[in-house]
């Protein structure tokens, strides 16, 4: 049964509930790296939303069903200009600081995590950063309309040339639902890091170009 949703960019009010759903989404990465709560880890990315970068080539939108935020993702994309990432830096120890609760070391395993998940988009790209669907709404379609809005969002910019997403080679659920929207595997990475850090060691890269994706 396909659940019918509202699916907008996200407001300040609706930061701590997606903070929830991220730590839901990839707790059991950063858990394994920084033996982090689910509610500190949903603290962490409430302050990475309340202060995020500087720059303008993130969106993050949520999706709704009535009152509930059953879902969110975060599209990212290169800036023409160079200036835009000297600003970057300063706002993202911004977010750093407020993060008082946590300890020194578990923020700097954090770090580390994100830092090894980390995908620079080339310039016409437009990269699906994450995609998380709430447990008690999964199986319901949303997963598939956030995939569908992100493939439109990129097919009416006069930016992008193609949307694209990283896969753990182990998520063969993902991959089948990514192929029946006309993503194709573009090539393979391994990494020791994020195997033995985060308990990912493959991933696909994959990419989607509309109906001249073949």
């Amino acid at each position: 049964m396909i659940t019918s949703i509202q699916i907008k960019p996200v407001r300040p009010q609706f930061h701590q509930a997606v903070a929830e759903l991220m730590a839901y989404g990839f707790g059991h990465k950063f858990q394994k790296i920084t033996s982090l709560s689910m509610y500190e880890l949903a603290y962490v990315f409430e302050q990475m939303l309340n202060h995020p970068p500087m720059q303008q080539n993130t969106l993050r939108v949520i999706a709704r069903q009535n009152e509930d935020i059953v879902g969110t993702m975060s599209l990212k994309w290169m800036e023409k200009s160079n200036r835009v990432a000297v600003k970057t830096v300063h706002a993202n120890s911004h977010w750093w600081s407020k993060c008082n609760r946590i300890s020194n070391g578990k923020r700097l395993l954090f770090i580390t995590g994100l830092h090894l998940l980390k995908h620079t988009p080339k310039l016409n790209e437009c990269y699906v950063e994450d995609l998380v669907v709430h447990p008690q709404h999964q199986g319901k379609g949303i997963g598939t309309q956030l995939l569908q809005w992100a493939q439109k969002y990129m097919l009416e910019s006069q930016l992008f040339s193609f949307l694209s997403l990283h896969v753990a080679s182990q998520n063969s659920q993902a991959i089948q639902l990514y192929e029946r929207y006309q993503f194709r595997k573009q090539f393979n990475t391994n990494s020791f890091l994020t195997g033995l850090l985060l308990g990912e060691e493959q991933w696909h890269y994959m990419i989607y170009k509309g109906d001249s994706c073949v």
